[in-house]
């Protein structure tokens, strides 16, 4: 292991300044590692049960404000499957900027990671550099048994044309939508809860294609 000048003894006075000097960076990253899969291990654990949840993952930064008015066009057209009364909804943005310092985009690939492994979302929102990710983990099910769409791949549609993001302050450049498909290590009972909102996902992409 290469050393920097002359180390210090561990944990002396003189043994801090030299640590931060070399491994700051390597400790940022750590730490916000750290974080996120605090964060999103809590957030799977906690999980509410909403009628539908999506995720968004791309480099395209959003505005709070474009994902707030997104949600509340989500909640107006899904169906309230939970059946408590209320139509809920939750979107869970992943902002993969590359705008963004080298420790956050750790971070946040860490979160993507951990999402993808305990996901209760049934849409992606979704750049193609991060769609070629879900479609290897084999997570979405073909484009082909819920529209008519072109599909790239098989598996996302393009949203390059989607009137209703744009006009909601969303750039769709480089942005697709895919439905993810049941877990087959789900129970019986989860599979059937969660397949209405898999529908409720097919919903609200055809509404976003425009399609019947």
């Amino acid at each position: 292991m290469e050393v920097y000048g002359t180390k210090p003894k561990i944990f002396t006075k003189d043994w801090w300044p030299y640590f931060w000097d070399y491994y700051k960076l390597h400790t940022i990253s750590i730490i916000l590692a750290i974080i996120a899969i605090i964060y999103s291990v809590s957030e799977c654990k906690n999980q509410k049960n909403y009628d539908l949840q999506i995720d968004i993952i791309t480099e395209n930064q959003m505005s709070q404000e474009s994902l707030d008015t997104l949600l509340s066009t989500l909640c107006e057209n899904i169906d309230d499957v939970t059946e408590n009364g209320k139509k809920e909804a939750n979107i869970n943005y992943i902002d993969m900027s590359e705008n963004n310092d080298p420790q956050y985009i750790q971070a946040m690939h860490t979160k993507m990671m951990i999402e993808l492994g305990y996901t209760d979302s049934f849409v992606f929102l979704i750049s193609k550099k991060y769609s070629d990710v879900i479609r290897d983990n084999e997570m979405l099910i073909p484009a082909s048994d819920w529209t008519k769409k072109e599909s790239y791949d098989g598996y996302v549609i393009s949203l390059n044309d989607c009137e209703i993001l744009q006009n909601l302050g969303i750039d769709t450049n480089d942005l697709y939508i895919g439905i993810v498909s049941l877990r087959e290590s789900d129970s019986k009972k989860n599979t059937e809860k969660n397949r209405p909102k898999q529908e409720n996902g097919i919903k609200f992409a055809k509404f976003l294609l425009n399609e019947e």
